[in-house]
């Protein structure tokens, strides 16, 4: 009997859609694919983060200490814009806590969900800082929607992955470029 109610075949791989929420199947026929996620831990690298962030926001300090006038010299790094430092290593902080803590949750980090909640927890730390709940939530939206995407996105802006070579770059530019025609005269 031949038309759309066929009998499957026993031959034929069942593929289903990407389910990026839920853990993956476990396939007899297909075990590469099944790839255990190991938890990581949450508090040494938020830390870490918090540190390197710390530096960024003393260096940004530095900088807008040294364009503003004022009589309080190179301490005004820390007295007049030291807020800065522990502002950004606070931002920081809730980004790689609540990233690796929602990863460890639902036991996946490449579908997006972990980088957009740490995203929405930095944007709100950020947020916040304006004394209002509404900009708080604004800003968790936006940075949680552009880090997310980011990582569904593969984590890379497109240069990462390494440079071509140059013979490499040249056939692609001569094949993307019209032919010029030569006259004949």
């Amino acid at each position: 009997m031949s038309g759309p109610y066929e009998a499957p075949r026993a031959s034929l791989d069942v593929t289903l859609p990407p389910r990026p929420f839920l853990a993956p199947l476990a396939s007899a026929s297909h075990p590469s694919q099944v790839h255990a996620y190991h938890p990581s831990p949450v508090l040494g690298p938020a830390f870490n983060v918090a540190v390197t962030s710390a530096g960024v926001g003393l260096f940004i300090s530095a900088i807008k200490n040294s364009l503003e006038t004022h009589n309080k010299g190179a301490m005004g790094v820390f007295t007049r814009t030291g807020w800065i430092a522990g502002y950004f290593a606070a931002a920081g902080f809730a980004f790689s806590y609540v990233d690796h803590t929602v990863a460890n949750m639902i036991e996946s980090s490449d579908n997006g969900i972990a980088g957009a909640s740490g995203g929405c927890a930095a944007g709100f730390v950020t947020g916040i800082r304006s004394g209002s709940i509404p900009k708080a939530v604004g800003m968790c939206a936006f940075m949680g929607s552009m880090v997310g995407t980011y990582d569904l996105a593969g984590g890379q802006l497109g240069w990462e992955s390494g440079k071509k070579p140059r013979s490499e770059r040249e056939k692609e530019r001569e094949s993307f470029f019209k032919k010029k025609q030569v006259a004949e005269e």
